[in-house]
């Protein structure tokens, strides 16, 4: 079903809610560990060294207090994997059986088009056409690709043929999904369609989350464009892909490191030399949303580029990205002519692999390029230390940028507070002092991310970095109302929820979410006959505004609120009489405002309303709580 037709009901997405296992979700990105009856671990969404990212099972929330992102599964599968809301509910659903209902179409407005089912039954028609082919097989064989790396990366064989696709799949896929999918043109003179690709090996493309977007296909004849990709579409944009991530994304996550590398054939060459974490480029240059797909999942990379001149450039180009991205980088070397492929072919899987494990730091060879020799001329050495505070400038890690600032000054010749006070004025250096010691070391990747601050440092491996000191009384408030209910509420003999007559209005939140929160809260609160109102509803009621998901998510991730002294009765008394004063601040203004316009009726109602509130404040009692005070208005 194309996802266009799929009804997006509050009944749907509050089932993929209800169904969601935010553990699992999370689980795919990062590693947890069970806390009381939370998890905590590194935030799968930036680069950090302590754990500063929490989710709690039973709520259905995650936050992290590092980069300050927070929700539910369906945003935390969204932030992990690049899907937007409709294509989340409808990965999520698929993937834990929930119906997707469909809808008519809109009248008088196009159909939408089928993307993932033509993309799907394209590659079956390749895949079996590949089976047929004899000289696609020959081809593969040559290339010393063997079953299991075919069914891995799920190769095919467009036909050479300008009707093979195109004859073979209409109508059970009408031929406008093709079109729509990047597969099939149409001629400029005569407009008949025609098949994209043709006699190429085809290579399937995916998104981080798995999802097929798109082909590369490999000519096997003497097409001179080599390689070609499915056009640009509404899922496939190539600056924002990388080949092979969802095979390879388990691997990556779980050692913390990536191989790049520039070819399709690259990644398979080195995946057969038993390095499974590798991915590749879409034949451009290396992309900062690509740097950031990889910073998802490795704390370093190891650019296994070509040995040429091209490969050279190409790494330098891509070097900065990637420091940008707090990764840690590592050049592997192949040797002038040789790519992990051609190598693999000659000198076999052994020589792949050797040449990965011997990646050196590229930071170190870059320094070495940039100063091959010590010198004398101190223009020279000026121009030198110019080009390396350049190189340095991108890292976030401060340890990491004195330590090759260190390095720097040794090679230069420099004395090293000559050249340390230079690095310091780069945008982004956090002040670390010339002997940083042992705190934290200087190792690679596990930079800082940006917005960070103080979060990175927590005072021990089971501490969150960056939970605030203090809470505002709204989201104190907020968090009581939250927990009543609860069995760890109950345990701790926090106080029960006062009725919904006796709750005040939503105007005494000032904070726009809060006060979001707040309503919703009531709503729901009033509609159950007074029963303790879950956190997950809340969610389902505000879930399309994700500022607010984001603060509720912080406000039940942190430390229970534990009122002490003043209970929830009395933090509730304190938010009305917060508003009772200002309320009659105001009106003082508007009183002298109607006074100089002579308007008698207004000014009439003014003071009426100040001394309702006078009276109030001096009785100090909540509307609906027992006394006789005045609801605010």
């Amino acid at each position: 079903m194309p996802l266009g037709n799929v009804s997006l009901t509050p009944q749907l997405v509050q089932a993929v809610r209800d169904a969601v296992d935010i553990v699992a979700i999370a689980s795919e990105h990062t590693r947890l560990r069970k806390a009381g009856r939370r998890y905590q671990g590194l935030c799968p969404l930036h680069k950090e060294k302590t754990p500063s990212f929490s989710l709690d099972p039973v709520q259905g929330v995650f936050y992290c207090f590092g980069c300050g992102a927070g929700g539910d599964a369906i945003k935390l599968h969204m932030l992990a994997t690049g899907d937007d809301f409709p294509a989340a509910i409808e990965a999520l659903a698929q993937r834990y059986g929930i119906p997707l209902p469909s809808r008519a179409v809109r009248a008088g407005g196009p159909p939408e088009r089928d993307l993932e089912g033509a993309l799907a039954a394209a590659a079956r028609f390749f895949a079996e056409q590949l089976r047929r082919s004899a000289a696609a097989q020959s081809y593969l064989a040559g290339r010393r690709v063997a079953t299991d790396l075919v069914e891995r990366f799920g190769l095919g064989y467009a036909p050479d043929s300008f009707r093979a696709l195109t004859e073979a799949l209409p109508p059970r896929v009408p031929l406008a999904d093709l079109e729509a999918a990047g597969l099939v043109g149409r001629s400029e003179r005569g407009g008949q369609p025609f098949d994209r690709f043709r006699h190429r090996l085809m290579f399937p493309i995916h998104n981080a989350s798995g999802r097929l977007v798109g082909f590369g296909g490999r000519t096997l004849g003497d097409d001179k464009a080599k390689y070609i990709n499915t056009v640009e579409t509404e899922r496939f944009h190539k600056g924002h892909l990388l080949y092979g991530l969802s095979q390879a994304r388990q691997e990556i996550r779980e050692g913390r490191r990536a191989v790049l590398v520039e070819g399709y054939f690259d990644v398979i060459a080195t995946v057969a030399s038993g390095r499974a974490g590798t991915v590749a480029g879409m034949g451009t240059a290396l992309t900062h949303e690509q740097a950031r797909l990889l910073a998802r999942y490795a704390d370093e990379v190891v650019v296994a580029y070509d040995g040429d001149r091209a490969g050279e450039a190409a790494f330098e180009r891509a070097l900065p990205i990637l420091l940008g991205e707090g990764l840690g980088v590592l050049r592997a070397r192949f040797g002038e002519g040789h790519d992990p492929d051609s190598l693999r072919l000659e000198r076999g899987e052994a020589a792949v692999a050797a040449a990965i494990d011997a990646a050196e730091d590229g930071v170190i060879l870059q320094l070495r390029r940039a100063i091959p020799a010590p010198t004398a001329s101190s223009r020279l050495r000026a121009t030198q230390a110019g080009a390396i505070t350049a190189l340095l400038e991108p890292i976030r890690d401060p340890l990491m940028r004195y330590d090759y600032a260190r390095r720097a000054a040794e090679m230069l010749g420099l004395p090293e507070k000559e050249f340390l006070s230079r690095v310091k004025e780069l945008k982004g250096w956090r002040g670390v002092s010339e002997s940083p010691g042992g705190g934290g070391g200087t190792g690679r990747g596990g930079g800082a991310a940006p917005g960070s601050g103080p979060a990175g440092a927590g005072s021990g491996p089971g501490d969150l970095a960056g939970p605030r000191v203090v809470r505002s009384l709204e989201e104190q408030v907020l968090a009581s109302l939250l927990q009543a209910g609860r069995p760890e509420a109950a345990e701790s003999g926090s106080a029960a929820l006062p009725a919904p007559s006796e709750l005040p209005p939503e105007e005494v939140f000032f904070d726009p979410e809060c006060r979001n929160i707040y309503r919703n809260f009531c709503t729901l609160y009033a509609e159950g006959g007074s029963a303790a109102v879950e956190a997950r509803a809340v969610i389902a009621q505000v879930g399309s505004q994700q500022a607010t998901v984001d603060r509720l998510a912080r406000i039940l991730l942190e430390k229970p609120f534990d009122p002490g002294k003043s209970g929830l009765s009395e933090s509730l008394d304190k938010l009305v009489r917060r508003w009772r004063q200002q309320r009659q601040r105001e009106l003082m203004s508007e009183i002298a405002e109607a006074q100089r316009q002579g308007d008698l009726p207004r000014l009439a109602s003014l003071l009426d309303e100040k001394t309702s509130l006078s009276q109030s404040l001096h009785r100090g009692a909540r509307p609906g709580s027992g006394g006789s005070g005045g609801r605010p208005a």
